[in-house]
């Protein structure tokens, strides 16, 4: 019986203790959250010799896991539009930042907005957003002084963008057109010789074009996509691999506008 007693005793003690951990990570480490910070900070000044200035931090620990990390929000002093993502562990050491690709994805989209004004006359902040991707090599052979153009110039073949867009319509009958201005779209980044890339297009209602607010048109691409998810009409997807032959014949077969029909899915 003293047995007995001494193990249900012995049960809720672990789990109070259990329990203590928990609070102490969700407690602790976030209080402790500006030494992650100054890590932070003090790392990307050192590795790319300018100023950081801190947004926030967030301190994470799954269930199960033996160590948390803090998530540092950050933008250099002097592009404060351009947001770096610095991961910290709990004994306050740097783990990985994502400054090179923010800068090369800023760049790339900046250059990108001159093709999109052509095709579609006009650029709203919710308009489009492109990915870049490199091989691992770029990240050795490249520094933050290289632009995206440079690296596209040297190393092209082992680049790949991932295009979204959000067109709204005039008309539903305007289609044949849109389908144009997706093959212009194509030969752009065809004429690119790039590994890979993909096109996704969401084209929206009419009535909308009507209907948005000045503050809705200042919507990012996310932002947007998800308040008028339901308003799409038509999407269109496409995407090339230089490194599959199906998808390098699929691409050969590509004549005209009409041609690009099969990639386009009506969402009435």
């Amino acid at each position: 019986m003293r047995k007995l007693l001494i193990g249900l005793l012995i049960i809720p003690v672990f789990f109070l203790f259990i329990i203590g951990l928990v609070l102490f990570d969700y407690i602790y480490f976030p209080l402790i959250s500006h030494k992650a910070e100054k890590a932070a900070e003090k790392h990307l000044e050192a590795k790319y010799s300018e100023d950081f200035i801190i947004e926030q931090s967030t301190f994470s620990k799954p269930l199960g896991d033996d160590w948390g990390t803090y998530r540092i929000d950050s933008h250099p002093a002097k592009d404060p539009e351009l947001t770096v993502r610095l991961s910290i562990s709990e004994d306050m050491q740097p783990m990985s930042d994502d400054y090179l690709d923010m800068k090369w994805r800023k760049e790339l989209n900046e250059q990108f907005s001159s093709i999109y004004k052509e095709l579609y006359s006009t650029v709203e902040n919710y308009s489009y957003m492109v990915n870049v991707s490199f091989l691992d090599e770029a990240y050795t052979q490249y520094n933050i002084h290289n632009t995206y153009q440079e690296i596209l110039g040297q190393d092209h073949e082992g680049i790949g963008n991932i295009i979204f867009s959000n067109v709204l319509l005039n008309s539903s009958n305007e289609m044949d057109q849109q389908l144009d201005k997706a093959y212009k779209l194509i030969q752009y980044l065809q004429d690119q010789e790039l590994k890979y890339f993909s096109i996704q297009i969401e084209y929206y209602d009419e009535k909308l074009h009507h209907e948005l607010s000045a503050k809705e048109k200042k919507l990012n691409y996310n932002d947007f996509s998800n308040k008028f998810w339901d308003d799409r009409v038509f999407r269109f997807n496409y995407s090339y691999d230089s490194s599959d032959e199906n998808s390098k014949k699929e691409l050969d077969n590509i004549k005209d506008p009409a041609d690009l029909k099969q990639y386009l899915r009506d969402l009435h």
